[in-house]
């Protein structure tokens, strides 16, 4: 890599970082991976150019949060973490996340707990929720073991190799993450002082 990661903020053996410039030739290879693509619903290859544009037109705005998901072992990137429309005001915000390398060793939940713990502590959001394809059973696992609950299913919205399946929605609230005690970012709060009235 010709850059040294920045991360923003680190578990066990996961890392995340914003996305970068000099990754998006790898961002495209994972974008078009059969597994990754399948798992996101896109059927259209990504062009380089297009997936510049995907990484430049969100960087920045209020409403959409990429990180790159690295394996602190060996600092290698192996996917990207996303929470996208954003609401402020209302506290909600959907979750993503896609692993291009390394998938099946855990990184996923892990870089999961990381990207979820920055919406809720760093964001202050309240309702972080979530779709996936019925069929994409490990991705439904993962996403109950870190907290989320399944509020519903769009019958037959989503296709997949020529298959019609299910979409499940799952989400997840700030009170019930904290109450599992995985924020490595709940105690890097200031303390002292007092609070503006």
């Amino acid at each position: 890599m010709d850059e040294q990661p920045g991360f923003v903020v680190e578990g066990e053996r996961v890392a995340l970082g914003p996305l970068r410039s000099d990754l998006i030739p790898t961002y495209q290879a994972w974008e078009n991976d059969l597994e990754v693509a399948n798992g996101n619903g896109r059927v259209i290859p990504f062009t380089l150019e297009a997936e510049r544009d995907r990484v430049v037109g969100r960087s920045g705005k209020p409403d959409c949060l990429d990180f790159t998901v690295y394996d602190r072992t060996d600092q290698a990137l192996v996917g990207w973490s996303t929470l996208a429309g954003i609401d402020h005001r209302n506290g909600t915000a959907e979750f993503g996340i896609h692993l291009g390398e390394r998938r099946g060793q855990g990184l996923g939940t892990e870089a999961t707990l990381l990207t979820l713990d920055w919406g809720f502590t760093m964001l202050g959001l309240h309702n972080i929720m979530l779709a996936t394809a019925a069929w994409n059973q490990r991705a439904i696992r993962v996403y109950t073991k870190v907290g989320f609950r399944e509020v519903g299913r769009r019958r037959g919205a989503g296709v997949t190799m020529g298959r019609r399946y299910d979409a499940v929605f799952m989400d997840l609230l700030a009170s019930e993450f904290r109450q599992r005690g995985w924020s490595v970012l709940a105690d890097r709060a200031p303390h002292g002082g007092s609070a503006n009235p």
